[in-house]
């Protein structure tokens, strides 16, 4: 079981899922609402206590955050697909061991860099990949 919570506490979450490997999105999307690449988790059965608010950032998503603090939480497929949490935001930050992928690296600004082999894929990779998963029910 994962807990996090946002800055002030006003917002917390438990969820199930494994949560020992980051996905880091590096779209313009996410660094304008990170302030940097988004270090995500993906995982199932969240149940959130206190008031999120949901930004449609897209025709598919929507990004989650703390009206009071504005802490960045989440990000989840408008379908009802995935959720998203923030890695950032778990009570645990060891609990997170390694990359498990890096999308949108043609988005990438070249002021920062990940060290490691994790896949990599361009926007158009990610992307695809998303639709066929859509297009499965997954």
């Amino acid at each position: 079981m994962a807990k996090g919570r946002c800055l002030c506490g006003a917002v917390s979450y438990e969820a199930e899922g494994r949560i020992d490997a980051a996905q880091i999105c590096h779209c313009t999307d996410c660094q304008r609402w990170s302030g940097g690449p988004f270090i995500g988790i993906e995982v199932d059965n969240v149940v959130i206590n206190g008031d999120v608010t949901w930004f449609q950032s897209s025709e598919w998503a929507e990004r989650g955050f703390c009206g009071k603090c504005g802490s960045t939480l989440f990000w989840r497929l408008r379908n009802g697909g995935h959720l998203t949490l923030t890695a950032g935001t778990l009570e645990d930050q060891k609990a997170v061991k390694t990359i498990k992928e890096h999308i949108f690296v043609d988005h990438q600004p070249c002021y920062y860099d990940f060290k490691g082999d994790a896949p990599r894929k361009t926007g158009t990779e990610a992307i695809a990949e998303a639709m066929a998963n859509l297009a499965e029910g997954h």
